[in-house]
């Protein structure tokens, strides 16, 4: 062989160690796709969102104490009334003859009372005469102490009649009072929003079971009664700004504040891994909207807090991992001294004074996830940073540290930023309207 064919040999096996060499030599991964947003200063609403429906706030039942028949009726659903009109009357014949019946009573205890006057009065005479026959000695003291009693007695009489009197005045005011209760009227000014009866059925009225006649309430003073999560009722306040959304109404968004938050929990399926505790919360509306109507299904957006002037984030740039792990210095060697730094010595003197730092494991063992956010650098790498939150909106969250105004964050898409990214992987932002993968749940709550 050849000089010059030994050489090309060599740069053959030459260019094949070279090019084997390159294949096993590690490739950088491949920059990953992600959509970023930079973190700014503005204001942010904290909103609890719950649905409800809407009910008049003021709700009043009309029925009556007294049976009968229903002989009238003269309003019918959706009628407006005002205070003391006259809705509808019960059969009140009966009473009628109580109140005749007792108004007599009164009447002849009242005269008897005025006959026994009479008597009281001829036997102050007699006992006048009495006494002076017998001083005269013309009558026994036996004859003055019978005229005596009999005036005693009289006495008696027209006490015992008095409280008779009382008595039958006393039953004719229930008389009356119940003759009253059979004419229904209304309590309030409202609207009549349901009749339970109709004219000629029975009115079976109690004072220990209520026969309700019909159903009405003031529908220009509406409000929504909401269920809102455990979680979240702890924030609401009364006099919160709400912003009430109703079904039937797509078109409008009535403004409103909150006028009470239940303190009684609602739990369903209690004792199940499908247990839900709620709180009622009623949200009054400021203006009553127009054709609105008890029952119609509402949503409503509480505003429980607002910060101004807060560096945010989108909700979606912030995630979950596990934190970074702190370098460890070598031990020591064998005989060699140790000097304990600060750290060591405040670590020391907590585990002494028995102040133990925060469990940084979950009870599983496993290292307790944070939440943190990627921020991309000036040379193209996400680096992973753990942030405090403060409160959220529904798109954007407030960050107490960790990020600071200007700085560029990856907020998508959501199964990237979730499992994908890693510490200094480099990383290639999507020009706008380039990425179809959705960036994450909007809403919610840090």
């Amino acid at each position: 062989m050849t000089k010059g064919r030994w050489i090309l040999a060599g740069l053959v096996v030459a260019l094949v160690g070279f090019a084997t060499v390159m294949g096993l030599r590690p490739k950088a991964p491949p920059p990953v796709e992600v959509t970023t947003s930079a973190a700014k200063k503005g204001t942010v609403t904290r909103v609890v969102t719950a649905a409800g429906h809407l009910q008049a706030r003021e709700t009043v039942k009309v029925s009556s104490n007294v049976t009968g028949d229903l002989l009238s009726l003269s309003v019918k659903e959706g009628d407006h009334v005002t205070r003391g009109q006259v809705l509808g009357q019960i059969d009140k014949r009966y009473y009628e003859t109580q109140v005749t019946q007792f108004r007599g009573a009164v009447a002849s205890a009242r005269a008897s009372i005025a006959q026994i006057d009479v008597a009281i009065s001829q036997d102050k005479r007699d006992v006048e005469r009495m006494k002076r026959l017998t001083d005269e000695r013309l009558a026994s003291a036996a004859e003055l102490d019978k005229l005596v009693t009999q005036l005693k007695m009289d006495e008696g009489r027209l006490a015992a009649q008095k409280e008779l009197v009382a008595q039958n005045v006393g039953q004719l005011e229930t008389a009356l009072y119940n003759l009253s209760r059979a004419t229904l009227t209304a309590p309030i000014d409202g609207t009549i929003l349901e009749l339970s009866h109709k004219v000629g059925e029975r009115i079976r009225g109690s004072d220990f079971s209520e026969d309700v006649v019909m159903l009405m309430g003031g529908l220009a003073d509406m409000e929504v009664k909401a269920e809102v999560g455990e979680h979240e009722v702890v924030a609401i306040h009364v006099g919160d700004e709400t912003a009430v959304d109703i079904d039937a109404i797509p078109d409008k968004q009535f403004k409103g504040h909150v006028v009470a938050v239940g303190k009684n929990a609602q739990i369903k399926n209690p004792g199940t891994d499908a247990e839900v505790t709620t709180f009622f919360v009623r949200v009054g509306l400021d203006v009553p909207p127009e054709g609105a109507l008890p029952g119609m299904s509402s949503a409503v957006s509480i505003s429980t807090a607002t910060h101004d002037n807060v560096v945010m984030v989108p909700i979606q740039a912030v995630t979950s991992r596990e934190a970074k792990k702190k370098e460890q210095k070598a031990a020591p060697r064998e005989g060699e001294l140790k000097v304990a730094d600060s750290t060591t010595a405040s670590t020391v003197a907590n585990a002494t004074n028995g102040k133990d730092e925060p469990p940084v494991k979950a009870s599983t063992g496993k290292p307790k996830p944070v939440k943190v956010i990627f921020v991309v650098d000036k040379d193209g790498a996400a680096q992973m940073r753990e942030v405090q939150t403060g409160i959220a909106s529904r798109t954007d969250v407030e960050i107490l540290s960790g990020v600071s105004e200007g700085d560029t964050v990856v907020d998508g898409p959501y199964r990237t930023l979730a499992r994908e990214v890693q510490e200094g992987q480099k990383v290639k932002p999507q020009k706008p309207g380039q990425g179809s993968g959705p960036k994450g749940p909007q809403g919610g709550r840090s």
